[in-house]
């Protein structure tokens, strides 16, 4: 499944609304209102947000916060009907690519399904 990821600074009113109802259809959030209101703290502090996409749609998401010497990963979400096909691997590892651009390279996991995503990407990347 060919996902495209972007980093979003900035949040126009659809995608908002895309990133809402994203949130609301995963079973691990309790609300994608919760879930705005967190990703927009998140982008003030100068984190970013990183969208994937799938057919125009965003299908995939996770936050990254910024520390003095690491990017905390978390609430990551993939829509429930495109679970299973490495949506989630794939939206980490460009994740830390794009950060890794930006000078990042330490990654601290906010849960344990972003803790081994993490362990797959360092293992790939000291095979480069």
């Amino acid at each position: 499944m060919p996902v495209i990821v972007t980093s979003e600074q900035q949040l126009s009113p659809e995608l908002q609304q895309g990133l809402v109802k994203l949130y609301d259809s995963s079973p691990e959030f309790s609300h994608g209102m919760e879930a705005l209101e967190k990703g927009q703290d998140v982008l003030a502090s100068h984190g970013a947000w990183y969208v994937g996409w799938f057919n125009g749609k965003a299908v995939a998401a996770i936050m990254a916060s910024p520390s003095a010497d690491h990017r905390l990963l978390h609430n990551i979400v993939v829509h429930p009907a495109n679970r299973g096909r490495g949506i989630a691997d794939r939206l980490v590892a460009e994740t830390c690519r794009l950060e890794r651009e930006q000078g990042n390279t330490h990654f601290i996991a906010g849960c344990t399904a972003i803790a081994r995503l993490l362990k797959i990407e360092a293992a790939r990347q000291s095979k480069l």
